[in-house]
């Protein structure tokens, strides 16, 4: 079993990644984040859309969803929610279905190859959804990819530390996986940059806290505080969102 750390969605799509590898995909700050909020918060289906334009499509056609989402942090024009893990989580969301579009992450999983095992991980989540990968692992004799959403295609330190973060939590629970060198770069990163200091060092954190949305870099940073699991189980064909629904925390 092997554990790799792409960067960038690009640097997924060029690796020619395989359908039958384990993919983790962080947007840390935040959508990966707010998506676990989400089925924390009794959430029955989010639909992750690419585009703004493909979102508001997808909400016409299917009336009774919740619109979430939001532009370089900025919650968008007549949209129900914006992408706030701190709000999700004051929220009652029990059996609703939510659409996301985001600047980065909800893209990112679109870079993962169609049919393979997608789960939606962040430092909120961190222990269980990498037991969940190695799970998952070990019953296909796959490996495991960590994809980093990246920030507009260029190299984002607050998905790269939490990416070492999961990395070092499958190593505890694999000793004996094979890490590419990227692992032991991630893992560096995060011990030069903790939660106690990363907003101080990332744009991302910095352009949230600047939109006045600050609660949610606190809720960002928070490990292992749930375990809620997203996983993408499908493409919906009226509309072509990537629906993620919550998983048990063995999938068997």
């Amino acid at each position: 079993m092997k554990l790799h750390i792409h960067m960038s969605p690009a640097d997924t799509l060029a690796a020619q990644p395989g359908v039958e590898d384990v993919y983790i995909v962080i947007d840390l700050i935040r959508a990966t984040t707010a998506i676990t909020t989400m089925f924390d918060q009794g959430a029955k289906r989010v639909f992750a859309a690419d585009t703004v334009e493909q979102a508001r499509k997808a909400a016409q056609l299917k009336p009774g969803r919740l619109l979430c989402g939001e532009r370089n942090a900025q919650a968008l024009p007549d949209f129900d929610y914006g992408n706030s893990p701190a709000q999700f989580a004051q929220s009652d969301l029990s059996n609703q279905e939510l659409i996301l579009t985001t600047t980065n992450g909800t893209r990112a999983f679109y870079a993962c190859p169609e049919q393979s095992i997608r789960l939606a991980g962040c430092f909120y989540n961190a222990r269980a959804v990498t037991a969940c990968a190695l799970r998952y692992a070990r019953k296909q004799h796959s490996n495991i990819s960590i994809v980093c959403a990246a920030e507009n295609g260029f190299f984002a330190l607050d998905d790269a530390v939490c990416a070492g973060y999961l990395a070092q939590e499958i190593q505890h629970q694999q000793p004996d996986i094979n890490c590419h060198e990227s692992v032991t770069a991630a893992r560096g990163l995060y011990q030069l940059y903790p939660p106690s200091i990363l907003p101080s060092h990332c744009h991302s954190a910095q352009q949230v806290i600047a939109a006045g949305i600050g609660d949610d870099i606190d809720f960002c940073m928070r490990q292992n505080a749930s375990d809620s699991i997203a996983q993408i189980v499908g493409k919906e064909h009226e509309t072509g969102l990537l629906i993620l629904e919550r998983i048990a925390n063995d999938p068997g």
